[in-house]
């Protein structure tokens, strides 16, 4: 069975609307037709005014729309003058005007409220995709359907609810058309059949012009990611020219297609437009001429179908701009799908995990990809130690902290925490108990207060400033212009690199944590900083179970153990409770060739 582009996109797309919004879609389609059988009751009003002025309105069908109208007025005890003719007219076209505003509110409440259900689940789902997924994706990518292409489905969603609106109305001028002439009103309807046929190629354009923006978008998103992250690279290449003449063909060829995109719909509607001025010519000239149909009743053709031939071209102007914008839901699907497909386990009822005696990777494994990090690695770390992993970059260091924080889970083997292996049912819970510290430090365009709240919201200002004293952030804090509500910077830029550094440490100090891990943590201190901070966690001994990662031998000297890992496996286990084995150590990882301790 052949799958169409309505099945694959259109269809979907009706059905999620549907569901997400369902009873404020009912009160949008009550209003519909609400607003439709009101213009139907207007149009109805316009017999008894011309028998008023003195048309005959008496003969054939339009005597019997006639009747039914004088009898309506006979039911509700008015006698039909001008005068109240004219009043109950005006009476429907305000109340009909209210409605309008009413239906204006609750169609925007549909649009923005789709678009924020949407949003909100896309970035459900974007957060819990597992870490691997993640960081294979760019962020620009996440971004550019979480703002660009969930405004055009909000767009999509608006044209979507004029289309039916039109739809509706369109209908009841029908309904009013064929009572006053089954013939010319098929002749019509089959003429603008037979033009939304003609023009049937054009829609295939909009949905390809749709899907080529959509992509432009991404495109842009990604070079604008891109080019601002690298601007310090390329300022110092002298390469800011290359940036704004990669951007500006981007930006033209994004020009070019909404350019495309409504030559293809005005285009649309010229031809529409034209054909039913032929169309009404044809009409106007066969009731005259041919059938010689009274004159009352050839004006009152002559209104409806003025009337009904644009809401015709505005269809399928709707229906152009709709099929314009629904790749973008198209987008937000695909990634919320794939994002599901790729999301973390994380059980619902969450199990508590304590920590009190050791954590094993026990034969672990792991890979990204073909290409193989950690082989069959055991590794031990006790309560209260302070353990360093050393070793060559690619080595795998990285990627056991990753291990032991649950970011990632292995292909083989076991991570256990007191004998109790990481999963879904504790994971949440043993991350509450972990402090973070990467070289890569990244702050929030925030206050500092805010920075460290954010690992604790519930700290106090006592705590506050005790972790910036324990990462030795407290004396440069003091100093800022506002102290501890200066506001950071954009990643912190304000900061020079080795205070975003002390800052990231107090931010996982003040969590109080069961394990701290440090990968390359002090590798942009100075000496005197780093002697501080390795102060701090020799006062932390035996309260907080530390693990260091550092290519940096003065980072690791106050360690109770040293693991070296190689090619993704431990070759070398060091206890370092005595000073000449640790002497011995050091010596060899700067690469001297001393003999081994036996």
């Amino acid at each position: 069975m052949r799958i169409t582009w309505f099945d694959k996109a259109c269809w979907p797309y009706i059905s999620t609307l549907g569901s997400a919004m369902s009873w404020k879609a009912t009160v949008a389609l009550t209003l519909m037709v609400s607003l439709s059988l009101m213009e139907g009751v207007g149009l109805l009003m316009l017999v008894p005014l011309l028998g008023l002025v003195g048309l005959d309105v008496s003969q054939g069908e339009l005597g019997g729309v006639a009747r039914f109208v004088s009898s309506a007025f006979k039911f509700a005890g008015i006698h039909p003058s001008l005068i109240t003719v004219l009043g109950v007219y005006v009476l429907i076209v305000s109340a009909h005007g209210l409605l309008q505003c009413l239906q204006a509110v609750v169609n925007a409440d549909i649009q923005y409220g789709f678009v924020s259900v949407l949003r909100q689940r896309l970035y459900r789902s974007i957060a819990n995709t597992n870490w691997v997924s993640f960081t294979r994706s760019r962020s620009s990518e996440f971004t550019h359907v979480l703002t660009v292409e969930m405004d055009r489905v909000g767009a999509a969603t608006h044209y979507l609810l004029r289309l039916f609106a039109t739809a509706i109305v369109t209908l009841v001028y029908v309904g009013f058309a064929l009572r006053l002439s089954v013939a010319m009103t098929g002749v019509v309807i089959a003429c603008s059949g037979g033009l939304w046929l003609l023009l049937k190629g054009r829609v295939e354009v909009a949905r390809a012009a749709g899907e080529g923006i959509s992509q432009t978008f991404r495109g842009m998103h990604r070079v604008i990611a891109e080019h601002l992250g690298g601007m310090k690279v390329a300022r110092s290449f002298g390469a800011q020219e290359r940036y704004v003449d990669s951007f500006e063909r981007l930006t033209v060829r994004m020009k070019q297609m909404y350019l495309a995109a409504i030559r293809n719909q005005v285009g649309s509607k010229y031809w529409f437009d034209v054909g039913a001025v032929i169309v009404l010519s044809v009409i106007l000239l066969v009731s005259v001429e041919v059938l010689a149909i009274p004159t009352v009743k050839v004006l009152l053709l002559l209104f409806v179908f003025a009337r009904l031939m644009p809401r015709f071209s505005e269809m399928l102007q709707g229906y152009h701009s709709f099929v314009n914008a629904v790749p973008a839901f198209t987008s937000v699907i695909e990634t919320q799908k794939h994002c599901d497909s790729t999301a973390e386990a994380l059980a619902e009822r969450v199990q508590w995990l304590a920590f009190r005696h050791s954590i094993r990777l026990e034969k672990v494994s792991f890979g990204y990809g073909e290409t193989e990090v950690i082989r069959d690695l055991d590794l031990t770390i006790r309560a209260g130690e302070t353990v360093a992993i050393v070793g060559p970059s690619g080595a795998g260091k990285s990627t056991v902290a990753a291990l032991l924080m649950g970011l990632i889970v292995p292909d083989k083997g076991r991570v256990l925490v007191d004998g109790t292996e990481l999963g879904s049912t504790n994971l949440k819970s043993w991350r509450e108990q972990v402090g973070y510290v990467d070289q890569e430090t990244f702050l929030f365009h925030d206050t500092v207060r805010a920075n460290l709240l954010f690992a604790h919201p519930d700290a106090t200002e006592e705590e506050i400033w005790l972790a910036l004293k324990m990462a030795a952030a407290d004396e440069f804090v003091s100093r800022l212009p506002k102290g501890i509500d200066t506001v950071a910077g954009d990643r912190g830029m304000q900061l020079s690199g080795g205070e975003r550094q002390r800052m990231a440490l107090a931010r996982a100090l003040i969590r109080k944590p069961s394990l701290l891990i440090l990968d390359e943590a002090t590798s942009s201190l100075d000496i005197e900083n780093e002697r501080r901070i390795l102060k701090t966690l020799d006062g932390l001994r035996g309260q907080v179970t530390i693990l260091i990662i550092s290519h940096r031998l003065s980072a690791v000297q106050g360690a109770d153990a040293i693991y070296e890992l190689q090619d993704g496996k431990v070759v070398e286990r060091e206890d370092l409770s005595d000073k000449r084995g640790a002497d011995f150590l050091y010596l060899r990882l700067l690469g001297e060739n001393f003999p081994k301790r036996c």
